[in-house]
């Protein structure tokens, strides 16, 4: 293994295991968000700018403060606060063809589906959510700029040049309507039944821009985003009965280190697996840090119920995008005349 290679490695163990860790221990709210932005953050190749990451905070905030006023306004009325669900997604997704990158298309989904979801169970929970989805954000880039301070990534070579960026030629109308149809309907079903599951529907958001970032969803890309859940799922679960067992913070913080590890190692394997261990380490930390956290609203809900909710939730997106992309392809902008 390359010197790099096992740089990125202790970078992602440091500040994945650090933020997720001090969460546990310090006990502040929502702290496994805060681990699966850093692990986001720290599997790039490069540090996140500081500036960037007080940007992203200012953004988040403004936006989730945003989401909670205007759907705090329209609860009182059922269709109006379920339209304004779907034109939130809708724009979300627009805002990100556009350009607006994975993270902030992240960010706006879960201020589309997660705080409305939280606003119908308690305008006062959903304040909580305001205000600390982007305190773990600006910890966890500031837990990225740490770890790469301390393990650095090796400096790009003399006279090799960044190479441009593909423009990319797609149908910004068809990819809009392509990632509408699946996900609005999954974020309005949460109202309409009366779910809570919260962890779902970050989760989704994650999936959706992930799946919306590829050219077309496609059987292998199914295929191998299953397969990345399912491992994902699988080792949250194992996790959570050793917790059962050796019920302490110290085994949540070893199971954290021996996973970065693990999966760091993976992903930088020729192993047919490794392109599934970043997805895979996100649904760890989602399923198994959602199980322990101390700010739960659903504790007694124990991490197998969580891994069907997640592991179903997974299921019905992906193959939704699959059966989408085979009725709706993907097609380029010069098709769009044709």
């Amino acid at each position: 293994m390359h010197t790099e290679e096992r740089r990125s490695i202790l970078r992602l163990t440091f500040g994945t295991v650090g933020v997720f860790g001090l969460g546990l221990l310090l006990d502040w709210p929502l702290s496994f968000i805060g681990a699966v932005f850093a692990a986001l953050f720290l599997q790039a190749p490069a540090a996140m700018p500081i500036k960037v990451a007080l940007k992203l905070f200012v953004f988040a905030t403004l936006l989730m403060l945003v989401s909670w006023l205007a759907f705090s306004l329209l609860a009182p009325y059922p269709l109006v606060f379920l339209g304004g669900v779907a034109i939130a997604i809708v724009l979300s997704f627009g805002w990100s063809i556009a350009g607006a990158g994975i993270l902030p298309g992240v960010l706006a989904l879960m201020a589309a589906m997660m705080i409305p979801n939280i606003i119908v169970q308690s305008e006062e929970l959903a304040l909580v959510f305001v205000a600390w989805i982007p305190a773990n954000l600006l910890i966890a880039g500031f837990a990225s700029a740490l770890s790469f301070t301390l393990f650095p990534a090796e400096p790009v070579a003399a006279g090799g040049a960044k190479p441009k960026k593909a423009k990319q030629d797609f149908d910004p109308v068809r990819r809009l309507v392509r990632m509408s149809m699946v996900t609005v309907p999954f974020a309005l079903a949460f109202f309409l039944f009366g779910w809570s599951a919260l962890l779902v529907l970050f989760f989704v958001a994650i999936l959706s821009q992930q799946l919306a970032a590829m050219p077309a969803a496609g059987k292998g890309v199914a295929k191998a985003m299953l397969t990345a859940n399912m491992l994902g799922a699988g080792i949250a679960i194992v996790f959570y009965e050793i917790n059962v067992i050796a019920p302490s913070v110290v085994t949540a913080i070893l199971l954290a280190v021996f996973l970065c590890v693990a999966l760091g190692a993976l992903s930088k394997s020729k192993h047919p697996l490794a392109p599934a261990a970043g997805s895979a380490l996100t649904t760890v930390l989602v399923v198994y840090g959602g199980s322990i956290a101390p700010f739960s609203d659903e504790a007694d809900v124990k991490s197998i119920v969580r891994v069907v909710q997640i592991g179903l939730s997974a299921m019905i997106v992906i193959v939704a995008y699959t059966v989408v992309d085979e009725f709706l392809p993907e097609r380029s902008a010069a098709g769009q005349s044709s």
